[in-house]
């Protein structure tokens, strides 16, 4: 989703700006002297001074009027209001330095073409920006599915809002209420879900990016702390009216929704600059890792087929960020017949809590053994590496199975993308107790970092050396 890379977004964003900027520039200077600034150095000092000035100071003053904040709920009206300030702004103070050299004056021409070329280079790109991102989600794409809890006027109107903008990518999942299910309701824009008492159920059950809570604060102040603290402890993002009261939450947002300025709470890390360069090096470091070790995968398929019974990848659902379902891809280390036996091997699980695991397990093959004992069995989940659905680093992704057993805390794992090792894998893995486990996912999300992420990896490659851990 584009949610997710918001910080890359941004980033390309204010680059584009930069190249509009100066593509204004030298065509204005062309326009004004009929002379093509091919040799920059020759171009006299006064209008390299404002250039650069010019440049400094968009970079500082277009953070300050919110240029590259989420404008998926404004018109493109009010962002070229926030553009022509800015151009405003930095005219007044480029200008300045220029002024201390007279032997070239810049010309109120050249000025005057720059503002305009600028000023309908900067407001057209962003018109085309809204275009493409309109049709996209038109199309399903880069949707944010939405839980409403509260059925009342409020928000039967931004319902109403909701569905009548689909090019804005809010899809309603439904409404849950303090009333129960069976009770007719005079707003039907949207499907009743179930009560708030069913609310940890429907979240456990349901793929949801955010809840909106539009309950009266009055009347339902308890069922509003219950609520944030449920989606706290699961990592789904909150968005609350901005006249509730503060709650005890890690990070806190506000946001506008529909013209409703709303506070929204979340825990895992927000799209940086740091989580685009993560996906970066996770799609060129899963790309040339499944080139480079072709060879070897061609090794592991022949023995593999040559020792057992069977395909050569074992394909299991998994659940990644905030519930996905997809397809974990493995080399088979067990015999066919593995997930049959697993019911007869239950009471000689050596682990605590909802998973699975034998440190000598009898369905392991001999070829598995030494796959599972070097970690190479994991590497075709580089390919889920390469679509997205996991990471490098990040919380081991569980199987459907696991996730129905957790606790309200062990969800938020969930809350970030998956990935091929973790804190646990370099922390003892299959010797770290269940509960340990997941409170080094959780650690690891609150204390998230490209550095964190680094000395995850190289720790990893030393723990797969000796063997340490290895089921």
């Amino acid at each position: 989703m584009l949610k997710e890379k918001r910080g890359a977004f941004n980033y390309l964003f204010r680059l584009a700006d930069i190249c509009i900027l100066i593509a204004a520039f030298a065509v204005a200077y062309y326009v004004r002297f009929e002379i093509a600034p091919s040799r920059f150095d020759l171009m006299p000092l006064e209008f390299q001074l404002f250039l650069f000035a010019y440049l400094g100071t968009w970079v500082v003053s277009s953070k300050g009027f919110k240029l590259y904040v989420s404008k998926r709920f404004s018109s493109i009206f009010q962002e070229a209001w926030g553009v022509i300030k800015t151009i405003g702004v930095c005219f007044m103070i480029a200008s300045v330095p220029a002024f201390f050299i007279r032997q070239h004056p810049i010309s109120r021409l050249f000025l005057s073409l720059f503002l305009v070329f600028q000023a309908a280079g900067l407001i057209t790109f962003r018109y085309g920006i809204r275009k493409v991102l309109r049709f996209i989600r038109l199309k399903g794409y880069d949707s944010r599915q939405v839980l409403i809890v509260g059925r009342n006027m409020r928000s039967d109107l931004i319902t109403q809002r909701i569905l009548a903008a689909p090019e804005y990518g809010i899809r309603i999942l439904g409404c849950i209420d303090a009333l129960s299910t069976a009770e007719e309701s005079r707003f039907a824009n949207y499907r009743m879900l179930g009560s708030i008492d069913q609310f940890e159920h429907i979240l456990r059950n349901n793929v949801i990016d955010e809840v909106l809570v539009t309950l009266p604060i009055k009347s339902f102040y308890s069922e509003i702390e219950k609520i944030l603290s449920i989606c706290e402890n699961m990592g789904i993002e909150v968005k609350l009216p901005t006249d509730f009261f503060s709650k005890r939450i890690a990070k806190s947002s506000v946001c506008n929704y529909y013209d409703y300025e709303c506070i929204y709470f979340f825990t895992s890390p927000k799209m940086s600059i740091q989580l685009f360069t993560k996906r970066v090096f996770d799609v060129i470091l899963s790309a040339l890792g499944l080139i480079s070790l072709l060879p070897l995968f061609a090794i592991v398929a022949v023995l593999i087929k040559a020792t057992s019974e069977g395909p050569i990848f074992f394909v299991q659902p998994r659940i990644g960020y905030n519930g996905r379902l997809f397809s974990c891809i493995k080399f088979r280390t067990m015999v066919k017949d593995a997930p049959q036996l697993k019911k007869s091997l239950e009471h000689c699980n050596e682990i605590s809590g909802p998973v699975f695991k034998i440190r000598n397990d009898p369905r392991i093959t001999k070829v598995g053994y030494i796959l599972r004992r070097s970690s190479i069995d994991e590497l075709p989940q580089l390919i889920n590496v390469l679509k997205g659905e996991m990471s490098l680093v990040g919380p081991r992704p569980p199987i459907p199975d696991e996730v129905q057993c957790y606790r309200i805390e062990d969800r938020r794992r969930l809350s970030m993308r998956p990935g091929l090792t973790c804190l646990w894998q370099v922390s003892g893995r299959n010797n770290v107790p269940f509960d340990k486990w997941m409170e080094l996912d959780r650690t690891y999300i609150d204390q998230w970092s490209l550095w964190l992420d680094f000395k995850i990896l190289i720790k990893t490659i030393f723990i797969v050396v000796k063997g340490e851990g290895a089921a």
